[in-house]
């Protein structure tokens, strides 16, 4: 503000001049103070530092985060668990061999299992007597199983089926085919492995 008594230049909001004590009311010795436009050069410091302390913050929290998981993986003991054993083939029959006739017949036999089976079956002629068909499994000590299909005189013509199941050890077997009046027969052995 400046006197207009004296011309000294006074402070912005003095109301008397520090020189010669002079009233500074008049509006046209005012002078006005510098517009400001934008931010302050304090405030844009300020900002820049909030910016700077974010960002540094952000880093030392990923560091440490990573540091943490590292550190909890490689304190993490190993777990190993083991089951039982498990069987996972499972055993079926399996087809040897078949034959086939109309009269008496003797067959050998090799079974990998431990048990298996023979299905006779049969068809008789139309003689009006008694037809049939015997089998009997043979092993080392003998017979060891026996089966055996019968017609009557008035019995229909119709073709029977059975089966006969043996266990024993793996090894060599043999079929004894007896026959009386046959039109055919099969003989169909199956091993269970």
């Amino acid at each position: 503000m400046i006197c207009r008594n004296c011309g000294h230049e006074n402070d912005v909001d003095a109301v008397f001049c520090e020189r010669c004590g002079a009233r500074l009311e008049q509006p046209y010795g005012r002078r006005q103070p510098p517009q400001k436009t934008g931010m302050s050069s304090s405030t844009k410091l300020l900002i820049v530092v909030v910016v700077i302390l974010v960002a540094v913050l952000g880093i030392a929290a990923g560091a440490l985060m990573q540091m943490n998981q590292e550190t909890t993986t490689a304190n993490t003991p190993v777990s190993v668990s083991e089951s039982s054993e498990q069987v996972t083939y499972k055993a079926d029959w399996h087809q040897v061999t078949s034959f086939s006739g109309t009269g008496d017949d003797y067959r050998t036999f090799s079974i990998k299992g431990e048990r298996f089976k023979i299905v006779m079956s049969a068809t008789p002629t139309l003689n009006y007597n008694t037809n049939y068909m015997n089998l009997d499994i043979m092993g080392s000590s003998g017979t060891i199983g026996s089966g055996n299909l019968n017609w009557g005189p008035t019995d229909s013509l119709t073709t029977k089926e059975k089966t006969v199941e043996v266990t024993g050890n793996p090894g060599t077997y043999a079929s004894d085919v007896t026959t009386k009046d046959l039109e055919s027969w099969t003989v169909t052995v199956y091993d269970y492995y």
